[in-house]
């Protein structure tokens, strides 16, 4: 009976381990999803772009394992996307998905991945609730919130520039109210007094009638857009003489390498804020800048950077447990710990929530060596998804979440909603 027990768990042991084997020689199956059409299609071709390098740095093989990738275009399309990771789970049996890039599929991305166990690291798109409120165990980012690049703007726009009074122009959907919103806290808490907005759809062709009723009365305007609209806005903008009325700021994605040459020189001057510029003065970024140039034939974006920054964070958690990518509640621990000192953008580490705390660069478009480049101005350094608000997460998800319409349209309002102690931080 005894030696009939020791075959039986020999052979089990044996089928273990022959299927142990077996999973070790599989190549490890990676997804990237992205709008390779559609007007966003610069931004998921970077992305997808930022992953084939960090694949290829590896020769597609880590741990032993070989490494095939798979690619969904979105369109920019909610439904497609959805279509797009269903195929990606499904018919490719993918291990890791990289992705997604536009705002609104983020959110519909974390509805998806709370019915799923697949480790999905998110590239480009940065709503605040992927890595808050809506939180999953198995989703962490290798990018940003549209928030967290746009507090330290808010403040600047105050204490650098002397505004006090600005007019808010963007794209209405859930991205711009996040760049807004986080714009906002940061300007209020700086002493800022009254921000007042216009919404307009995607693929807006004539912005006269906006330029004809927007309020003149305050010290700047800011867009907040992106794409071909970005291009049709700034070139609209001075086309009617608007520059001569009101400074003009943009929001992180207006003023990108994707659209600066369709701009031209128009774009320079123009201040905004992002986590990204092409012109970021580290040994790093250079180095890794002029591999992308010379791979790809133009300058990265960062978006590119997004889509390098998640494909290595997922290769150095595969090499980490020697390849052994099926365990997907440890490769998730071991991606939510992970530090990135080296990162071509500067260094980064990811927060409790699974967003990386930054440096953010207030930018300004130049003209460097016979191209329009985006000259860091001003480092932020540590920056969290929380902003100025980091030493008090729970207050900050407490608050009503970015929308058309919040935060309020003034400095008053704003302050009303937020407890005395915390306000007297802020001299308040």
């Amino acid at each position: 009976m005894i030696k009939k027990l020791t075959v039986i768990v020999l052979a089990v042991a044996l089928v273990f381990s022959f299927s142990m084997m077996a999973e070790a020689n599989e190549p490890i199956k990676i997804g990237g999803i992205a709008p390779i059409t559609g007007t966003f299609a610069g931004l998921g071709s970077d992305t997808i772009e930022g992953i084939r390098m960090a694949l290829e740095e590896v020769d597609y093989e880590i741990a032993g394992r070989e490494i095939e990738l798979f690619t969904e275009d979105t369109g920019g399309n909610t439904s497609q996307l959805l279509s797009g990771l269903d195929a990606l789970e499904i018919r490719d049996e993918v291990d890791i998905i990289l992705g997604p890039v536009l705002g609104g599929e983020g959110m519909a991305m974390i509805d998806w991945a709370s019915d799923t166990d697949i480790p999905i690291i998110v590239t480009y798109s940065a709503p605040e609730d992927v890595t808050m409120r809506r939180a999953q165990p198995n989703v962490a980012r290798a990018g940003w919130t549209g928030a967290q690049v746009m507090f330290d703007f808010g403040a600047y726009v105050v204490e650098d520039l002397g505004y006090n009074s600005v007019v808010i122009i963007g794209q209405d959907y859930a991205f711009p109210y996040n760049q807004a919103g986080g714009f906002m806290k940061g300007f209020y808490l700086a002493g800022g007094e009254r921000v007042e907005r216009i919404w307009h759809p995607i693929g807006t062709d004539d912005y006269s009638s906006i330029f004809a009723t927007m309020p003149l009365d305050v010290d700047a305007a800011l867009v907040i857009t992106g794409g071909d609209d970005a291009i049709r806005f700034v070139s609209q903008w001075f086309d009617f003489g608007m520059d001569e009325d009101l400074p003009l700021l943009a929001s992180a994605n207006t003023v990108e390498p994707t659209v600066l040459p369709e701009i031209g020189d128009i774009a320079i001057g123009i201040q905004s804020s992002m986590h990204f510029a092409e012109g970021i003065d580290r040994p790093e970024f250079i180095d890794w800048a002029e591999r992308y140039q010379e791979m790809f034939g133009k300058v990265p974006s960062a978006a590119s950077d997004h889509g390098y920054t998640a494909a290595r964070m997922a290769l150095m958690a595969i090499e980490e447990m020697e390849g052994n990518i099926e365990d997907r509640e440890e490769f998730m621990n071991i991606v939510r710990a992970t530090e990135i000192p080296d990162a071509p953008r500067g260094p980064f580490r990811l927060d409790e929530y699974g967003n990386p705390i930054q440096n953010v660069y207030i930018k300004e478009v130049r003209e460097v060596d016979g191209r329009l480049t985006n000259v860091v101005l001003e480092t932020y350094e540590d920056v969290s998804q929380f902003g100025p608000f980091k030493d008090y997460p729970e207050l900050y998800m407490s608050l009503p979440e970015h929308s058309a319409s919040f935060p309020p349209d003034t400095q008053e309002e704003f302050f009303e909603l937020l407890p005395e102690d915390f306000l007297s931080e802020f001299g308040f």
